[in-house]
């Protein structure tokens, strides 16, 4: 009885994950085509590796993650610390700073994009007094794309850090205080350490979905290199390569469970679940 309570969740899960995941590794490696006779191969992968144009799309996409993941994690840590804080005008803050989780990546993406591009307002602004704007946008090292992710990002790490935060009983923090450290000192060795639950799955969550992003990176990445979904979706629905873009979608996959791997091994209280 009890095992049939779980099928519903396990027959979804077969269904909408496990089926097309497997597909998409049987077609990566020459199985499971459709229209022609399937022969085992690691071609796609040698490919892959091969070839300078999918090898730095997946180190610029493991850039991108990680760079914005620093950075909002940085950002995210600083304000949800602040937001323990009792000051006016707090309430209205809190509200304020959510607004970037119901803007869709790809109105972000515009918005930034109108502010900090070579002809943006800002660009318009500095030029009146003589100076010269950077290029942020279209850039090798897709500045302007970890601009966009962190504006979107830190709110959602916000959430789920100062949710962490509230949780630590005020009992210790105020022990340290009257031991005699300062609140920098109680920051770092108080209230980080006893938030490291939410940190970690914060700055993974974002990692992942960094890593993993299409509609950002097609808007504001330079000619080269190009982000690894996006370099998917052209050899998808341009070229109809599906075996080579399974490969690489394949990749993507394999790369972000490594890091889930290694979550769980690393951060304390997690590695229990995979032992």
């Amino acid at each position: 009885m009890d095992l049939g309570l779980l099928l519903p969740g396990v027959g979804f899960l077969g269904l909408f994950l496990v089926v097309p995941l497997a597909q998409v590794f049987l077609r990566s490696v020459g199985l499971a085509v459709i229209g022609q006779a399937g022969r085992f191969t690691w071609d796609y992968y040698r490919q892959f590796w091969a070839e300078a144009q999918y090898r730095d799309g997946f180190f610029f996409s493991l850039w991108l993650g990680v760079a914005s993941t620093v950075l909002s994690l940085g950002i995210a840590l600083v304000f949800s610390a602040l937001m323990q804080v009792r000051f006016p005008g707090r309430l209205l803050i809190s509200v304020l700073y959510k607004i970037p989780l119901v803007v869709p990546s790809l109105v972000a993406a515009f918005l930034i994009l109108s502010l900090i591009a070579p002809g943006g307002i800002l660009a318009r602004l500095v030029f009146h007094w003589g100076w010269s704007w950077p290029q942020l946008v279209y850039d090798r090292w897709g500045w302007g794309i970890i601009l966009v992710q962190v504006w979107h990002n830190v709110p959602f790490m916000m959430v789920i850090i100062s949710a962490v935060m509230a949780g630590i009983p005020q009992d210790v923090i105020d022990a340290a205080r009257n031991l005699g450290a300062p609140p920098w000192e109680v920051f770092r060795r108080v209230t980080v350490p006893l938030s490291m639950s939410g940190i970690s799955a914060a700055a993974l969550l974002v990692f992942i979905q960094v890593f993993g992003a299409f509609a950002v990176p097609s808007l504001l990445e330079s000619a080269y290199p190009l982000a690894l979904p996006v370099i998917m979706q052209t050899e998808m629905m341009d070229r109809a390569n599906w075996a080579l873009a399974s490969a690489l979608g394949s990749v993507l996959t394999i790369a972000s469970g490594i890091v889930l791997v290694l979550y769980y091994r690393l951060v304390p209280g997690r590695g229990a679940v995979v032992r």
